[in-house]
């Protein structure tokens, strides 16, 4: 699935809310064909359409209201001042390319929305990014950049009703269950199994994840960032490692958990 890094510059406006709404109305403004997918909430999940919040220019730090590894804040955000260059990634299906080059070319031209006040946005440059899972690793950290919501994936499988259980452990099926329902939705349990007994968690883990309040619509609510790393399960079958390559492959380009199209769950990745 494509993958690709917008630069844009952007003109001055405040904000306490989430950035990837602001993604969303901006890429919306430049090709309205995109706001059933992003707004539409009986359109079909998980969506074809990834975005991230705004980065920061110098080293793609995402910007947005956090507290980090602190109790839930009582309090409303401070406004957080936005304006200059800033990144921001898009991945999406091959079918959607038609309204992604619609999108940019609007974008080239420079658009204007409503977002408290006018705020204009022009596209710089963009560029397709190649980042290719290696045939042969045996382990990888996996950064997450955006707040990660995992999905649990025991409840498809348990096949009980859906509740609102929330999980925070980076246990690889809860990572990556919406990729492998992306990919394999005919054979979901057997390679969510595969998963679970392929990548095996490094003690750090527990100390390179970290709880993030974010605040989004009016609500703190709580995501995982940092990172985990694994290591690949040596001597496993060559249809499981390549299962896993494919796994790993859709959640650099598409991303992890949910909300995926909301701006949540960017990562990226590191082989050894």
């Amino acid at each position: 699935m494509p993958l690709i890094r917008l630069k844009l510059n952007i003109s001055p406006f405040i904000t306490t809310d989430f950035t990837g709404k602001f993604v969303k109305s901006f890429l919306i403004t430049a090709n309205r064909e995109l706001e059933e997918i992003f707004e539409d909430k009986k359109y079909p999940s998980p969506k074809p359409l990834r975005i991230t919040p705004l980065l920061e220019e110098e080293n793609e730090v995402p910007i947005y209201p956090k507290v980090i590894n602190r109790p839930k804040p009582k309090d409303n955000p401070s406004p957080i001042n936005i304006g200059g260059v800033y990144y921001v990634y898009l991945g999406y299906e091959q079918s959607l390319e038609p309204k992604i080059n619609l999108a940019i070319a609007k974008l080239l031209g420079g658009v204007q929305l409503e977002y408290g006040n006018k705020v204009n946005v022009k596209l710089l440059e963009y560029e397709r990014i190649e980042n290719n899972v290696p045939k042969d690793f045996n382990s990888v950290k996996i950064y997450f950049i955006s707040p990660a919501i995992f999905v649990d994936p025991f409840v498809k499988i348990s096949q009980i009703e859906k509740d609102r259980a929330k999980r925070f452990i980076p246990f690889p099926p809860l990572i990556f269950s919406v990729n492998v329902y992306e990919l394999f939705k005919d054979k979901y349990k057997r390679n969510i199994i595969r998963l679970s007994y392929s990548l095996v968690e490094s003690h750090t883990v527990l100390n390179t994840v970290s709880r993030v309040w974010y605040y989004y619509d009016g609500k703190w609510l709580p995501g995982v960032i940092g990172y985990a790393k694994f290591f690949l399960r040596k001597n496993i079958h060559k249809y499981t490692k390549s299962a896993i390559r494919k796994i790993l492959q859709n959640a650099i380009e598409m991303g992890v958990g949910s909300g995926r199209a909301a701006g949540f769950g960017f990562v990226k990745m590191k082989f050894d």
